[in-house]
């Protein structure tokens, strides 16, 4: 890890969409995967409450690329069966190798396995029935985020509470930050139900903090929500809220002060899985938007360009409308950068997963293209492939550092 000294927005600076220019457009080079079967390099044999073995390899929340040749890292989440297991939490190194003129394309391949561990040495476990830690294993984590800072550390979000926390190149916790009462869950519990009917406000269960952006210049983190908060939404049976308004929370890293902003779903069936910083300055994002449909029932899977320029601050306000805002909130300007289901893609149904999740920027081409990577989180699933696309982006783009 001590490689990873460049922030992956810092890579994606000046980063601009050149997308639905018909003769300038995005490409599709290629896609990487992993099987549903394969396993990582934990060593960890034994297998899980489920049977299922505790080294499977899978459940891709976040992607980023580490800024050195090929290699990236990425973050599976809590584990299989949503938290009903005693998952012990890691992040994955990869080598993606892009060769736009070979077959195949893309290839993939696992180059080590590092467990993520408390300030006490104790790994952190995806089991949602881990609200207070133990003598050996440390409490309930649900990694989504995941970026790099400029000293090696890395920010990672957690959906739990929702939590933002630094850890060390190592993946040791150095620092949590200190969120928003109105964010946070005040009664945890471990079921979703349980959850959203014990609580008021705070994130919908299983829809806290779910993508994390940092600035190019390393000062500011930009986690985003995946869905209303509970005191935004309007409550179905069993106390899951619907709503359209989403909370996008920038921290800035030395002072720990808050801002927010809100990103207008298009839909309520929608939610929102990552978000990464582009351009010179703090105000441009892509952020993954989509249903939760797969295959052919799919109907809504974009990378949408953001800027939070005119956007009203809404951190004060501890409720927001469900629906429409009224004149008084603008929420961030969003435009589409990439949809999935483009017909010149040519994705197969096989190719259209549920969950497009992780985003990050990667090397330039030898042609002078950029390049933008999405990873899917399988859940663990032995009959789904962990998939990883790469998509070329425009040569009249620049990005820094490359």
């Amino acid at each position: 890890m001590g490689c990873l000294r460049v922030v992956s927005c810092v890579l994606a600076a000046a980063f601009f969409c050149q997308a639905g220019v018909a003769s300038d457009p995005v490409q599709l080079i290629g896609i990487g995967q992993f099987s549903g079967t394969a396993t990582d390099l934990s060593g960890q044999a034994d297998q899980l409450e489920n049977g299922e073995p505790h080294n499977r390899l899978g459940g891709f929340s976040a992607l980023e690329y580490t800024g050195s040749g090929n290699r990236y890292v990425a973050l599976p989440d809590r584990g299989p069966d949503d938290g009903a297991t005693g998952y012990h939490c890691r992040f994955q190194h990869l080598e993606v190798d892009i060769r736009p003129d070979s077959i195949p394309s893309v290839t993939l391949k696992l180059i080590e396995s590092q467990m993520l561990t408390d300030g006490h040495g104790r790994p952190f476990t995806g089991a949602a029935s881990a609200i207070v830690p133990q003598a050996d294993v440390g409490e309930r984590l649900d990694p989504e985020g995941f970026r790099f800072a400029k000293n090696g550390h890395f920010f990672l979000s957690d959906e739990y509470g929702p939590q933002l926390i630094e850890f060390s190149a190592n993946g040791q916790e150095q620092h949590r930050f200190t969120l928003p009462e109105h964010l946070t869950t005040t009664i945890p519990a471990d079921s979703k139900a349980a959850e959203n009917e014990a609580n008021v406000k705070g994130r919908s269960s299983n829809k806290g903090m779910e993508g994390l952006a940092i600035s190019a210049d390393g000062k500011t983190l930009y986690g985003i929500m995946q869905h209303v908060l509970l005191q935004d939404g309007e409550r179905q049976a069993g106390g899951k809220p619907v709503g359209l308004n989403c909370r996008l929370v920038q921290v800035e890293i030395a002072t720990g002060a808050v801002r927010e902003f809100v990103y207008q779903l298009d839909n309520t069936e929608n939610g929102l899985n990552e978000i990464l910083a582009i351009g010179d300055g703090d105000g441009e994002f892509l952020v993954i938007e989509r249903d939760g449909e797969s295959g052919a029932d799919a109907a809504f899977k974009k990378i949408m360009k953001i800027n939070l320029s005119g956007a009203t601050e809404v951190q004060r306000m501890r409720q927001l409308p469900s629906g429409e805002l009224p004149e008084t909130i603008q929420p961030v300007a969003k435009e589409v950068f990439i949809d999935f289901l483009d017909p010149r893609f040519q994705l197969t149904d096989e190719q259209l997963p549920e969950k497009l999740e992780g985003l990050t920027s990667g090397p330039k081409l030898p042609d002078g293209r950029g390049t933008l990577l999405v990873a899917s989180d399988n859940d663990f699933n032995a009959e789904s492939p962990s998939l990883i696309y790469v998509f070329a982006i425009p040569n009249s783009t620049t990005l820094a550092g490359k």
